[in-house]
């Protein structure tokens, strides 16, 4: 897991990311699949599993941040 309080703003933007994408997203987590709507449904309840997709999408984000200091 990564060490990473989740705020609300950062809740807000991984619904909006995860609201963004194509219709027939299907991703596996924790040992099952689940469509964009199911996923969600998960980050709006703030289970585990939409904790865990949100610490990826949080991560990827910053990973960019990083990446795009390192090319400037």
């Amino acid at each position: 897991m990564i060490d990473h309080t989740i705020t609300d703003e950062d809740w807000e933007v991984v619904e909006q990311r995860l609201e963004d994408m194509p219709e027939e997203l299907q991703l596996g987590i924790l040992e099952h699949s689940y469509t964009k709507s199911e996923l969600l449904e998960e980050v709006k309840k703030r289970s585990q599993v939409g904790i865990a997709y949100a610490e990826m999408q949080l991560g990827f984000i910053k990973w960019l941040a990083q990446q795009s200091k390192i090319m400037e």
